[in-house]
């Protein structure tokens, strides 16, 4: 018996050996041929996804390759190629060609270069009124190299937009969105010229901030703002969201020199009334007017090169038969309060009298010389492209 014993035993060492070896169980050997061992994954797991639906891999699975062997896994490339094929066409470079003269009155030529967006296939174009202001002849690049003469169509200071026009048809226009359902952190694409030599560049972030308002060369914008890279040359050019449309004319980056990531763009439900109008009018309308232009004279050295007693706001020209010519202003009046309230700047004459309407009347409390008066202005329609207060 014994002898018997051993025998076994030794026999049961070396059928476990062979089993080690060969990754099978004693489970294995006994279960019924064609039997399989399952178990149910959590649903989640059991979930395809559509990445692996056209073709690529799920993130954090293997691929399989023919002969049954297992390769590494190939995680999901995130990727917005498909979108921006789709829009890139859309946006143009702006060169703009002008002249200019120095302090002795010597005439220079000037060269700037910014970017526009077709906003329809017959050559309407959007971009930024600062790029073309000044020039004397604009020439627009397509996305392919082709180059057209551009003219004004209209432009609009206040709003910092303008309207070129190419003669082409055909062209890929922009799909215009809705800036209203805007939410921070929504992914937003900028396309555009940056330094003036590379067009079609396209930059990616969020968006950053809804509604900031910002005073830029003496007027208040209410602007979306973007951490995608903005640089020079990238004003007029498109901000899109994730599915392609235009939801943004980039307009400034932040002057700090310390700062990045700080872009800011005029919101599309602003923008679209505006170069509509540009489009059909040539100005934009309902815009309400005193008739006049005016300058700040921030300190007592500016007040006394000037030949003026007070700092604040003063009338540097009257529109002939405009509001103002009508009530009797007159240049180098003194504007001290508009409907009671004291003002110290260009802007928040202009705050005062955009919140009104065309035909409302403004009391303007005014000081020529050493005497005080009181005058009412009725408020007219702007009907210039540079629009004045």
């Amino acid at each position: 018996m014994k002898k018997h014993s051993v025998t076994a035993v030794i026999a049961l060492m070396l059928v476990a050996l062979m089993l080690m070896s060969t990754g099978c169980s004693f489970k294995d050997m006994i279960s019924s041929p064609g039997e399989t061992e399952t178990s149910e994954l959590p649903a989640e797991n059991n979930d395809t996804s559509e990445s692996a639906e056209d073709g690529q891999s799920p993130a954090g699975t293997t691929e399989t390759d023919s002969s049954g062997g297992t390769e590494t896994a190939q995680p999901v490339r995130e990727s917005f190629a498909d979108t921006i094929d789709a829009i890139k066409d859309s946006v143009v470079a702006i060169n703009v060609y002008g002249t200019a003269y120095d302090y002795f009155y010597r005439e220079y030529p000037t060269e700037g270069a910014g970017s526009g967006v077709i906003i329809s296939p017959d050559g309407y174009i959007v971009t930024n009124n600062h790029v073309v202001t000044g020039g004397n002849s604009i020439t627009v690049f397509l996305q392919d190299g082709t180059d057209y003469p551009a003219r004004v169509v209209g432009s609009d200071e206040t709003g910092d937009l303008a309207v070129l026009k190419i003669d082409a048809k055909g062209l890929t226009a922009a799909k215009i969105g809705n800036s209203s359902t805007l939410r921070v952190g929504d992914v937003a694409i900028a396309v555009g010229n940056p330094l003036g030599e590379l067009q079609g560049t396209v930059t990616k972030g969020i968006i950053s901030a809804l509604d900031r308002e910002l005073t830029i060369d003496n007027r208040t914008m209410t602007l979306l703002q973007t951490d995608a890279a903005i640089n020079p040359g990238n004003s007029g050019g498109g901000l899109f969201d994730s599915n392609g449309t235009l939801i943004g004319i980039v307009c400034a980056k932040s002057s700090s020199g310390n700062a990045e990531g700080l872009g800011f763009v005029i919101p599309i439900d602003i923008a679209k009334p505006i170069f509509d109008d540009l489009i059909d009018y040539g100005y934009v309308t309902g815009r309400p007017t005193l008739g006049l232009t005016t300058v700040d004279i921030s300190n007592n050295i500016s007040a006394w090169q000037n030949g003026v007693d007070w700092i604040g706001v003063y009338v540097s020209e009257v529109t002939e038969d405009g509001p103002a010519d009508a009530a009797g202003i007159k240049r180098v009046d003194y504007i001290h309060m508009v409907d009671g309230k004291v003002i110290s700047s260009t802007s928040e004459l202009e705050a005062a009298v955009s919140a009104k309407s065309v035909g409302d009347r403004v009391e303007l409390e005014i000081w020529r010389g050493s005497s005080r008066m009181t005058v009412t202005v009725t408020l007219g329609e702007d009907n210039n492209a540079a629009t004045r207060s």
